[in-house]
């Protein structure tokens, strides 16, 4: 995801540490998981 991306160019930056970036990360993956089961339901519908 794009976010994830910009997230991790942060980290790389040093605009951000490991540790402050992981808890958006954990949600991004969440989010990630949460929009793949929406989108096979509506395919499969």
């Amino acid at each position: 995801m794009e976010t994830e991306t910009f997230l991790m160019l942060a980290v790389r930056l040093n605009y951000l540490t490991s540790e402050q970036a992981n808890p958006t990360l954990s949600l991004i993956i969440e989010i990630s998981k949460m929009l793949t089961s929406l989108r096979y339901r509506i395919l499969n519908t």
